[in-house]
Order: C-alpha cells, then structure tokens, then sequence
C-alpha cells in the first residue's frame, strides 16, 4: 500500500514483536489492517495432524491481514518471522473513513483487489506438482537487479513454507536446478536464472 493511500487514513498504532511473538492468533477479535514496517509477518495455519501451512508472509511496505477490515475474528495465526515493527489500522476507523469519503474507499478497493491478484499466482504456483517448477515461478516473480540477478529477501527454508514443500525437498529441487544448468547460486544470496529457466 503506497504511503500516499496511508497518509489518508485514519491514525494506526505501532507494534514493535520479537521473532516467534504473535500479533494475533486464530479466534482472536480482528485487530485491522496490519501494514509492515520493518521484517517479515507470517500467516500460519496450523492443521489438526500439527502441519504448519504459511498462508501468506509480508514485508516492509506489505499490508497484511486486509481480511480483518470485514471479519470479526481472525482465522489464522500472525507471527513474526523476524523482528517486526508493523502499524495496525483499526477496521471501524478505516471503514468509517471510506463511508466518509468514497474516493478513499475505492482506493482501499483497489489495493484489495491487487492483493487479490497476488494471492491468485501465488495459488496457481502452489498447484504445480513438481518443486523446482514452482521454485522457477516464485524467482521469476521477483524484481531483477541492474545485472539480471535476483535476491530471494528471505531464506530457502521460509520460501519452502511459502511454497508448501519441506526444506529438504526444496534444496533438493534447487540443487537439480542448479546441475541443469537453469540458475547459478551466487555467494551473496543472489540467483542467477538462466535466460530459457
């Protein structure tokens, strides 16, 4: 959400969490509309059998839990991947400021609806039955730097959750990657895809 749309809004309240400290927990009363600040946010779903599913991770400038503007109660765990620092817009201020002025509310409309968009490629690549296919997807996803190289911005064992594998299978699908010849790992966390990856 670009700091203009913020700036409109009405007052957040800043939150500051340690790694693994939550900021809500599934059942809890909606906090609001949750932008991130500094480190990375987890949505976690925890499953019966105690498998952990990463719903959703946000970064600086991400917002994060937009579901909370219109539900009573959060569905999901938020836990802080990292140290956070996040600002918490309260969902009746933020809806009373859209009813008072519809232009705002169409511009949340549209930040919703990207998030929408987002959210979809991220469940088409989740579909992909073989790792190294949706490894491919998300490094394609992300910015190229001035000499075609990109940075993951997170470790390969949190992309693994983000992409529904196990570490292992993920270090397994970037090492065949790797042997044939579609990306290079660099020493300082960077990848380089090959041009036909």
């Amino acid at each position: 959400m670009n700091d203009d749309l913020l700036s409109i809004l009405p007052a957040p309240r800043r939150r500051l969490l340690t790694r693994g400290e939550a900021l809500f927990h599934a059942g809890d009363t909606s906090v609001g509309l949750v932008v991130v600040r500094a480190g990375l946010l987890e949505l976690v779903r925890v499953s019966p059998e105690g498998r952990r599913s990463v719903l959703h991770r946000a970064g600086p400038g991400e917002t994060f839990a937009e579901a909370s503007l219109f539900e009573k109660r959060h569905h999901c765990d938020a836990i802080a991947a990292t140290q956070v620092e996040v600002d918490v817009y309260g969902a009746h201020a933020v809806r009373r400021a859209a009813a008072a002025d519809p232009a705002l509310g169409w511009r949340i409309a549209a930040h919703l609806a990207a998030r929408l968009v987002a959210e979809r490629s991220r469940a088409e690549r989740l579909i992909r039955p073989r790792a190294e296919d949706r490894l491919l997807d998300v490094l394609h996803a992300l910015p190229a730097e001035a000499d075609g190289t990109r940075r993951p911005g997170r470790s390969w064992k949190a992309m693994a959750a983000e992409l529904g594998l196990s570490h292992e299978a993920t270090y397994r699908a970037l090492a065949r990657l790797e042997q044939a010849g579609r990306l290079r790992r660099l020493g300082d966390g960077r990848i380089r895809l090959a041009p036909d990856a």
